[in-house]
């Protein structure tokens, strides 16, 4: 079962209006990002759990973990360099802490997103955030084109997961040492692939559609034979 696809239920949180896990997902976020302390990590992490446990999916809770493992390293990893790397620099030890605050926090975010996700039906997803980029219409946004690659988006992330621990084994069924630089160029070859092999599948279908053209016929192609 992939990493976002939809859990049905009838637990409060798959019947709660979307708006309001769009609100409760933006406040979680937001402590989340803007106040890196560990006990209030520490609680947001427990109310993000105590969601998954309304939702009766405990036992999701720690897929963005297993999955996502690469995402979360990196983002400790960036952090500790930093912090031993700086402007001011800092001992190994002095920097550890800071870093896995970073990567508690980026956890808790992932987990509130996918929990939004996985008890949300997909056309439901679609048509709330259209909405919501319907406000910006205005200024020359296509509401359905911009939801559609915020769900492809999403939708990428644990496939780059996926791709990373693949050419991790197969690197390690040679017995090669799977560092980074090793697992950063086919994942980088495969990643492209992944968005040209997707884009394609798009524009076979025929989406995003332009509102301005949708319905009318194709023009003279005057490329054709150049």
């Amino acid at each position: 079962m992939n990493l976002l696809d939809h859990r049905p239920g009838t637990s409060p949180v798959h019947r709660a209006p979307l708006g309001v896990k769009y609100a409760v997902l933006l406040v979680l976020t937001v402590v989340l990002v803007a106040w890196r302390q560990p006990v209030v990590i520490g609680l947001m992490l427990v109310a993000v759990f105590g969601l998954y446990l309304l939702a009766a999916l405990p036992g999701e809770f720690l897929a963005p973990w297993r999955r996502g493992w690469p995402l979360l390293a990196f983002a400790g990893v960036a952090r500790f360099a930093s912090g031993v790397f700086g402007p001011a620099p800092l001992s190994p030890l002095a920097a550890l802490g800071p870093a896995l605050v970073v990567v508690a926090a980026v956890f808790g975010a992932l987990a509130a997103a996918r929990l939004l996700v996985i008890t949300t039906p997909g056309t439901e997803l679609l048509d709330g955030l259209a909405r919501f980029f319907g406000v910006f219409r205005r200024f020359g946004v296509n509401p359905e084109a911009a939801a559609l690659a915020v769900n492809v988006m999403l939708r990428t992330i644990p496939w780059i997961g996926a791709a990373v621990r693949a050419h991790a084994e197969a690197l390690a069924s040679r017995g090669l040492r799977r560092g980074p630089v090793r697992l950063m160029g086919p994942v980088l070859v495969a990643t492209v692939g992944h968005a040209r092999a997707t884009g394609e599948a798009l524009a076979a279908r025929g989406l995003p559609a332009d509102p301005e053209t949708e319905g009318q016929e194709p023009g003279p192609d005057y490329t054709r034979g150049a």
